[in-house]
């Protein structure tokens, strides 16, 4: 974070110290029972123990503490497990024990981010929407059915690097395989109602992706000190918010022109789209609503392009 804006924040923390420091020693009437891990200060927990590489900083704590231990971020206490076997206890053996989880301040920024498929704990909702994920998108029949979309898109892509290389041209690899994504999506969920990769539309998917990772892996200070989630002290909440509603406006946008030629008899297309609007129509929007369809297209979008919006290499062709 910048200094300045810890300036600018002390105030504020300078005011809570006291009620967290209260809350923090209140004797507990129950002692929880958590693994072993480092002492950490007040207020800020192992926060300055983790530091800017968590992830070296969690395998030398594990070296410490065992495979299993509890360190404090902020005023979150989190439980860590650092090995397979311990990762395999809990993911697969005491799955059903862990199905909830903390939820990111900016993600709330979403509309009806508690129907997502992402962030629903393991209810009725999920299971429905995780089957009908599985009898949809990822069946046998339907992977096959696109097998000469990917074959085609990827001789494309091939070609377009065998083309710059020839002409000396510095081509941005990054730009190339999310375009190659994004297309690869569109033409699975929505076919002729595809983003072209190469539109206005397309560029400005990117940056709203590319936008959307970046606020959301930022750290945010409401995540580590929950007392100060209605101020969103970074603003990120706010930013990404802007993000999530022009995302969106694009989706209802497909959506929209889709049920008004469902509506005027044009012939189906069979993609994704139309398997959810046709599972609405038949069991009803209590099980599948219109915000239910759009989550899922969302969710799918920014999973599938995730690793397409890092700053790109470039390669060129001389």
């Amino acid at each position: 974070m910048e200094f300045s804006s810890l300036l600018l924040l002390s105030p504020l923390l300078i005011c809570i110290t006291s009620i967290l420091l209260h809350v923090a020693n209140r004797p507990s009437n129950k002692q929880k029972r958590l693994p072993p891990g480092p002492k950490g200060l007040p207020i800020i927990g192992n926060l300055l123990k983790i530091g800017n590489r968590p992830h070296e900083s969690l395998t030398g704590l594990a070296k410490i503490y065992g495979p299993l231990m509890t360190v404090r971020i902020g005023c979150v206490t989190t439980v860590v497990a650092s090995s397979t076997d311990m990762a395999r206890e809990i993911l697969q053996k005491n799955d059903q024990a862990f199905l909830g989880r903390s939820i990111l301040d900016a993600v709330t920024a979403e509309t009806d981010y508690e129907r997502s498929i992402v962030w629903l704990s393991g209810g009725t909702k999920w299971r429905k929407l995780r089957k009908l994920c599985n009898s949809q998108v990822f069946t046998t029949q339907r992977l096959d059915a696109l097998q000469r979309l990917r074959y085609q898109m990827m001789e494309d892509m091939v070609q377009r690097v065998s083309q710059a290389g020839e002409a000396g041209e510095t081509l941005y690899i990054g730009n190339l395989v999310f375009g190659t994504t994004l297309s690869s999506f569109s033409k699975m969920m929505f076919s002729g109602d595809a983003f072209d990769p190469n539109s206005e539309e397309a560029k400005e998917l990117k940056e709203l992706f590319r936008r959307i990772m970046e606020l959301a892996a930022k750290p945010n200070l409401a995540d580590f000190f929950p007392i100060l989630k209605p101020f969103d002290p970074q603003g990120i909440r706010r930013d990404i918010k802007c993000c999530f509603g022009r995302f969106q406006t694009l989706i209802d946008s497909k959506i929209d022109g889709r049920m008004k030629r469902r509506a005027s008899g044009s012939q189906r297309s069979g993609d994704f789209l139309d398997a959810l609007l046709d599972h609405s129509e038949e069991h009803g929007p209590d099980e599948l609503d219109c915000r239910d369809v759009r989550l899922l297209l969302m969710d799918m979008f920014v999973g599938g392009t995730e690793l397409q919006i890092l700053p790109p290499p470039q390669w060129n062709g001389h």
